[in-house]
């Protein structure tokens, strides 16, 4: 697929300039940086560790980055960076994120506090830091990777579901804000993808299961923390390719949703909630 022409004259050396953050090996955010780079484009590939992307160096269609989005600082170097190496971003995808599986009511406050760090204030600081430029140009797409668990939210990942949902009001207010600048923005709501996200989840889980009162839901706890990593779920490659081709359109959509459960919980949003609660109460065991 040849990329479209994005960026000025002299500007990425006519190739859209992409930044995406999370591009740690095995997550949805390397296999973005993988298909964007295959795409012609121009990628700057970051995460909180260089090495972390190890599989990515020695490759000159990538400017790897250290990047820290829980820090306004991070942020704004990260940015003034790709634009001293390109002079443009034309691209930016909001992949970073943390998973967290726990009861809302017995779960540790400084860990609900880093998932909506990463999942939203995260986000929201390099949107801050590349608008500016984007406004300049009048010119740019934001993507913000969001679930499609925010639609029907289930028991036992409340705050992740509640992170991504507020990622997705936030997208649609900036949708409407940003357009007389000429800057799309699209969420991208994945369905179950294979990726490092299940393993980092049931580590995170084991770090803070001290229950309470809901020791006797330790097994339908740990089970949720990979739910989406089972049988029938996408390849992160998959997703990635067709996300690169909806980003690169001259006027890409503003929702696109992949992957497994993507259809059980579209219906979900839609039914009478004391059907949702009885269908989680079923498959959940809740």
């Amino acid at each position: 697929m040849a990329a479209p022409m994005l960026g000025g004259e002299g500007e990425g050396q006519g190739r859209p300039v992409v930044l995406v953050t999370g591009c740690s090996e095995g997550g949805i955010g390397n296999a973005m940086a993988r298909a964007f780079a295959a795409a012609g484009c121009a990628v700057v590939a970051t995460a909180r560790s260089r090495a972390s992307m190890r599989g990515l160096e020695g490759d000159p269609r990538y400017l790897l980055l250290e990047l820290d989005v829980g820090s306004d600082e991070s942020a704004r170097r990260a940015v003034g960076d790709a634009l001293r190496e390109f002079g443009c971003v034309d691209v930016l995808v909001n992949n970073a994120g943390v998973h967290l599986v726990a009861p809302l009511a017995e779960v540790p406050m400084d860990s609900f506090q880093q998932v909506f760090d990463t999942n939203v204030f995260g986000a929201m600081r390099m949107i801050q830091a590349v608008i500016p430029h984007m406004m300049e140009r009048r010119k740019g797409t934001i993507v913000n990777v969001g679930s499609i668990t925010a639609l029907a939210p289930g028991p036992w990942a409340g705050a992740y579901s509640a992170s991504k949902a507020a990622l997705h009001a936030l997208s649609d207010t900036l949708r409407v804000e940003l357009r007389n600048f000429g800057i799309n923005v699209m969420i991208v709501a994945p369905g179950g993808t294979k990726s490092n996200i299940g393993s980092n989840s049931a580590d995170k889980y084991d770090q803070i299961n001290d229950w309470k009162y809901y020791k006797a839901y330790d097994k339908s706890l740990r089970a949720r923390t990979d739910i989406s990593q089972g049988a029938g779920c996408v390849l992160a490659e998959d997703l990635a390719k067709r996300v690169v081709k909806m980003v690169l359109k001259k006027n890409p959509p503003a929702w696109f949703a992949y992957g497994q459960f993507t259809a059980v919980l579209t219906i979900l949003y839609y039914v009478p909630l004391w059907f949702r609660d009885y269908f989680y109460k079923l498959v959940m065991k809740v």
